[in-house]
């Protein structure tokens, strides 16, 4: 693995910043490298010395937004051990879930997520990025609890790990697009409506059950 030093992970978010606010502002078509690169104040050599294509680009700013930590406050503290029982499964996915939900629905989030909507059709290259960074962004924490889940012997043996991550991740996604992307006041769900949904996911996938 190559070690990215201080000075090299700060270029990369200067450029990260630049690109940010080209494409809330002008979308991806609109967007072009000789932009970022006037916009972030660093030489176009340079740039592709970071990124390969805008696809590249628009795929970490999107995927850095997500992943980058939130305030003990709104998201709750975070939780690395490994689940011992079905309610501590639930509670580190409820807790994974909000703080995942709550990156996801602020406004320039959402308002990347549009543009990948909007443009994919367009630029099917933009649409592999994101497939291949943002569920990397938001999916470690997912599946670092199943995997603990797995090991405590909390889920029943004919559940595959990345089949149920994924699934839970669309429960996720439905939130996203009812109460973000497709309303004019995006709210993100209530801890009530979290629980629920994770007590019904757990209980689908937990030891005992026997394969549907």
């Amino acid at each position: 693995m190559i070690e990215v030093t201080p000075r090299q992970e700060a270029k990369r978010e200067q450029i990260r910043a630049a690109a940010r606010r080209l494409f809330l502002d002008g979308g991806f078509a609109e967007t072009s490298m000789d932009a970022v690169t006037a916009a972030a104040g660093v030489s176009k050599q340079t740039l592709y010395r970071y990124y390969e294509s805008k696809s590249a680009l628009f795929g970490d700013v999107l995927g850095q937004l997500i992943a980058e930590p939130r305030p003990p406050a709104t998201a709750g503290p975070v939780e690395t051990a490994s689940p011992r029982t079905l309610a501590d499964l639930q509670r580190l996915l409820v807790l994974a879930s909000r703080r995942y939900l709550a990156r996801v629905m602020e406004p320039e989030q959402l308002a990347l997520l549009r543009v990948v909507i909007a443009e994919g059709s367009r630029f099917p290259e933009l649409t592999e990025s994101f497939r291949a960074t943002v569920p990397a962004a938001g999916g470690v924490a997912m599946m670092s609890t199943l995997e603990g889940a797995r090991a405590s012997g909390l889920l029943a043996d004919w559940v595959d790990l990345r089949t149920a991550a994924r699934a839970f991740a669309g429960l996720l996604v439905f939130f996203v697009l009812r109460d973000g992307l497709l309303v004019a006041m995006p709210k993100v769900p209530s801890e009530r409506q979290v629980t629920e949904l994770v007590q019904m996911f757990v209980a689908g996938i937990g030891s005992g059950r026997t394969a549907p």
